[in-house]
């Protein structure tokens, strides 16, 4: 998500570069292109950006316009009607009150209960963010339910509130309630073995309104639901229609998987290029094939890159950031770092304690400092 700041430009890199600071202050800091500014632009400038704060740095998007300063304070005049008969009165009134004085008791209980209520803990979002490591690629599955909205209205009107039942609470809870319920002896085995068949008959409806949303839409749709459902029509497509559309799904699951991959090594490339490591690293750990190795001519330069990230000028946090994605990369085992940090804080060793079997040729560098943690 981009902000808005405001920046003094303070010296000439190149032909093409700046660099900058923010107005009034030493940091933050970064370079922009002379292709954003105006033409007149000089040292000492300043000027209202858009820019993004990435991992890797701030990336300027564009240059926004000043604002115009007001002369004078400005004002706006109320004329009205001229008619000073009012239509409109008020009236304020009063709350209810026992005949004590004081508020009724029935509201004081309700108030009173509403504070004694334990209140539900809020869910941890920063977790469930840590432990979804993968990347979404593409829209989520949205399937519509014609064909199972058909399968219902093709069954006789006694039977649909089974379907509905199964549909909503499945057969394990439908066979605890035929045991609680007083039937001729047989009726319950003949009311689940009925029961499965409809729902049989309803997945592979609900199967194939998925395959049909997923065909409709087999370049933008996420890759995840796109392989769970090619996964189940091994299941559910048994007919000769439904094997056409399985053999469908998985021409176009190839067909998407290889331009994910090209586009996946694309990005890696033009990261690496770029310098940003993290990046880099973050993405080569979840290539759209699974298991997949990292190309020769990007491991070498990604390890280069990682290495060079990881020095004695580099900042303990940013070594942190720079260790959690080597330890999840394909090229974590060949990652030897140029230098540790002068300042060593606690969360670097904290994070190196957590991922020091994935990560020895780091973890062989901080060997006195975990020691000390352990001891």
């Amino acid at each position: 998500m981009s902000s808005r700041i405001e920046i003094e430009i303070t010296s000439e890199i190149d032909d093409q570069q700046y660099t900058w600071r923010a107005l009034g202050a030493r940091e933050p800091k970064g370079t922009i292109k002379k292709s954003l500014l105006p033409a007149k632009t000089k040292i000492g400038d300043d000027y209202r950006v858009e820019a993004d704060f990435l991992i890797d740095g701030i990336e300027i998007l564009r240059v926004l316009p000043k604002r115009d300063e007001r002369k004078g304070q400005e004002t706006i005049e109320i004329l009205g009607s001229g008619n000073e008969n009012y239509g409109v009165t008020t009236q304020l009134v009063k709350k209810k009150r026992n005949k004590k004085g004081g508020r009724s008791r029935k509201n004081q209980e309700q108030k009173n209960l509403k504070r004694s209520k334990p209140q539900r803990p809020r869910k941890d979002t920063a977790k469930k963010r840590q432990q979804s490591r993968s990347p979404q690629r593409g829209k989520r599955l949205k399937a519509k339910r014609s064909h199972r909205n058909s399968v219902i209205d093709s069954l006789p009107d006694l039977h649909k509130p089974l379907a509905r039942e199964v549909l909503s609470r499945g057969i394990p809870n439908l066979r605890k309630m035929l045991k609680n319920m007083e039937l001729p002896e047989g009726f319950d085995v003949e009311i689940l073995h009925y029961a499965e068949k409809i729902n049989k008959q309803l997945k592979t409806a609900e199967w194939q309104d998925r395959a049909d949303a997923v065909l409709k839409n087999a370049k933008d749709i996420d890759l995840r639901d796109f392989r769970s459902v090619v996964a189940a029509g091994g299941q559910w497509a048994r007919s000769d229609e439904l094997s056409g559309i399985q053999s469908q799904l998985e021409t176009s699951l190839r067909d998407r998987i290889d331009f994910e991959h090209q586009q996946w090594l694309s990005e890696i490339k033009k990261a690496i290029e770029e310098g940003k490591s993290v990046r880099a690293l973050n993405l080569s750990s979840h290539p759209p094939k699974p298991g997949t190795p990292l190309p020769d001519n990007l491991m070498d330069p990604l390890v280069d890159l990682a290495n060079n990230s990881l020095d004695s000028d580099t900042a303990s946090h940013r070594w942190s950031v720079v260790v959690q994605a080597v330890a999840f990369s394909p090229i974590r085992l060949k990652v030897v770092p140029k230098g540790i940090p002068e300042r060593i804080s606690d969360e670097l060793v904290d994070t190196i304690k957590k991922l020091s079997d994935r990560i020895p040729n780091i973890s062989g560098l901080f060997t006195d400092y975990l020691k000390q943690t352990t001891d």
